[in-house]
């Protein structure tokens, strides 16, 4: 539906008369939201919940820029955006069996944790060979202070620091040619 509409987010049923009548007022109703989520929901929105029709005013709306639902397989997700006051968001996960999924939910805690931490910290730890790479730049560069066999050494050694940038790049898929 395009343009301003309400919303309507319930933790209890909505009996289907009801829900038709609201979509025929193009009133998008959402029925049996988890308590935390219309908890959330209520902060990032600006809104107040209210246990009856009865304690609903203007001052009691929210605002969010784009609602809709979604099917995914069995379940239905509905999503909600561009909120004036989010302050976080959910991240929706798929995978062919649970295994994978929690695979990829620790993989995420934890770049999300890394990154808390380089945020709280003000300062990061390079890795994936970047401290090889810059110790081959500088022993290019040192390489042309020296002559004769240590020259070679240098050269060597340098090449020798190679090793590990190398493999990470290979075990990503890219060319370790270029």
């Amino acid at each position: 539906m395009n343009g301003e509409s309400f919303v309507l987010i319930n933790q209890k049923g909505i009996d289907p008369l009801s829900l038709d009548m609201l979509a025929k007022e193009g009133i998008f109703a959402v029925r049996r939201a988890k308590r935390r989520n219309m908890e959330r929901l209520a902060l990032a929105c600006g809104g107040v919940a209210v246990n009856s029709e009865i304690d609903l005013d203007e001052t009691c709306l929210g605002w969010a820029g784009k609602v809709w639902e979604e099917s995914l397989g069995d379940d239905k997700f509905t999503f909600v955006e561009d909120c004036r006051n989010a302050k976080s968001c959910s991240l929706l996960l798929k995978g062919p069996n649970s295994h994978i999924i929690e695979q990829m939910k620790d993989a995420v805690r934890d770049g999300l944790r890394a990154v808390k931490n380089a945020l709280d910290d003000s300062s990061v730890v390079v890795g994936a060979g970047a401290f090889e790479t810059a110790c081959y730049l500088d022993l290019q560069k040192f390489k042309q202070t020296v002559s004769g066999k240590a020259k070679l050494g240098v050269e060597a050694f340098a090449n020798a620091m190679l090793v590990v940038p190398k493999v990470l790049a290979e075990n990503s898929g890219f060319d370790i040619q270029v």
